[in-house]
């Protein structure tokens, strides 16, 4: 699929990073969304590892941060990656490890979403199937060998060496993978196809990894966070790191578990172990989690399972930031008839005060409403001082 022939996307053959041609984007106000877009629909095999690469070249290119790549199937974003290009920039290879999961066939996707300005020209796609890289080792990730009929298993230390990758980075993907090292005495042959299971993490968006809920060392981690903080800081309020989990029941630790009931579970301890440390300590927690209008729902992103239900498994006194660049009405009524008290998270860099208004008129209708955050994400504190003259001159 090419984003409108020949208005939107062009063959240029007086720009390509190999080969005669290449395909130039430009005009985006002539698309209703700003998109600018090449997809490339692929056969896959399930449960694989795939590596994804282009080459970019930008030109006055807006806004930043408008073009990304994704892998999209049955309604599910695999692989949604965004790249601060710059605006301006001569050919960058862009790379990106996609797993499979149970489907068979995935569109790959790269190009601008909501862009305005300039333009770009992308240049040798590549879609790859990819062999051991950035190879997980903890309880829940073994590493498993077998024959191909899956009649013999091999043993890690005697018939392989122990599958490491010495070069684990989320950033670099662009590399050999991880060969598998036969030593002397394996019940390996030579020539023999083998099957190997390896689990791999998955990097999301511009860099977000998520834990396994299920794995028990994440608590003994947070336990040591959590004295730490007790002793140097001690504070009154804490906002729990929960958003947004777009990856879980896909390892041993976690497969099969219900998922809302585990989001649940890693909260309840989180704050069990908050309170061991700091026993008056208020805890806070992003909503969409908990929240059936946003992403308390199946089919999310990498996530086998299902969230729906997950506020049945949080402690009652968890204060919700119920958050949202418009004004979410279902979401604060629905966490007010659940009996939580809220923090509402508005305001999100617009330019300015109008939905965070919206959101104040929704908190007077709801008595468990306890108070506001002013919530950038671009630095942007221009409006923090008519924020507040607004929430005080409310209150009053």
């Amino acid at each position: 699929m090419q984003e409108q022939p020949g208005v939107v996307s062009f063959a240029d053959t007086q720009v390509s990073h190999g080969g005669r041609a290449s395909i130039r984007l430009e005009n985006f106000t002539a698309n209703p969304y700003g998109h600018g877009r090449i997809m490339w629909k692929v056969a896959v095999r399930p449960h694989r590892s795939y590596r994804m690469s282009l080459w970019v070249k930008t030109e006055g290119l807006g806004p930043r941060g408008s073009f990304r790549t994704t892998a999209l199937a049955n309604g599910r974003d695999l692989a949604p990656r965004e790249f601060n290009i710059p605006p301006t920039s001569d050919w960058r290879k862009v790379t990106v490890l996609i797993n499979s999961l149970d489907q068979t066939s995935i569109n790959i996707y790269a190009g601008v979403w909501g862009a305005k300005d300039g333009k770009f020209w992308i240049d040798d796609w590549t879609f790859e199937e990819l062999g051991p890289m950035n190879v997980l080792r903890r309880p829940g990730t073994p590493v498993t060998v077998k024959s191909e009929d899956g009649s013999a298993t091999f043993t890690e230390g005697k018939d392989f060496a122990p599958l490491v990758d010495p070069n684990f980075s989320f950033g670099n993907v662009d590399r050999d993978s991880v060969p598998l090292k036969v030593p002397p005495g394996s019940r390996i042959k030579d020539g023999q196809r083998l099957a190997v299971t390896w689990y791999h993490p998955m990097s999301i968006h511009d860099g977000q990894i998520t834990v396994c809920m299920a794995e028990p060392q994440l608590y003994d981690i947070f336990d040591r966070e959590a004295k730490v903080l007790a002793e140097h800081v001690r504070p009154k309020r804490v906002l729990l790191n929960m958003d947004e989990i777009r990856m879980g029941g896909t390892c041993k630790a976690c497969e099969g578990r219900d998922m809302a009931e585990l989001l649940g579970e890693c909260v309840t301890k989180q704050e069990q172990i908050l309170r061991k440390y700091i026993p008056d300590v208020q805890v806070y927690i992003w909503s969409d989690m908990l929240d059936p209008n946003h992403n308390a729902h199946g089919n999310y992103f990498l996530v086998e399972g299902n969230f729906a239900g997950s506020w049945r498994f949080v402690p009652k006194d968890l204060v919700i930031a119920v958050w949202g660049g418009t004004p979410r009405p279902k979401s604060v009524k629905f966490f007010a008839d659940q009996g939580f008290p809220e923090l509402i998270a508005c305001y999100y860099d617009a330019n300015n005060l109008n939905d965070v208004k919206g959101w104040m008129d929704l908190a007077r209708e709801e008595k468990n409403v306890r108070g506001f955050m002013y919530t950038p994400w671009l630095k942007k504190y221009q409006l923090l001082g008519d924020f507040g003259d607004l929430i005080r001159g409310d209150v009053q």
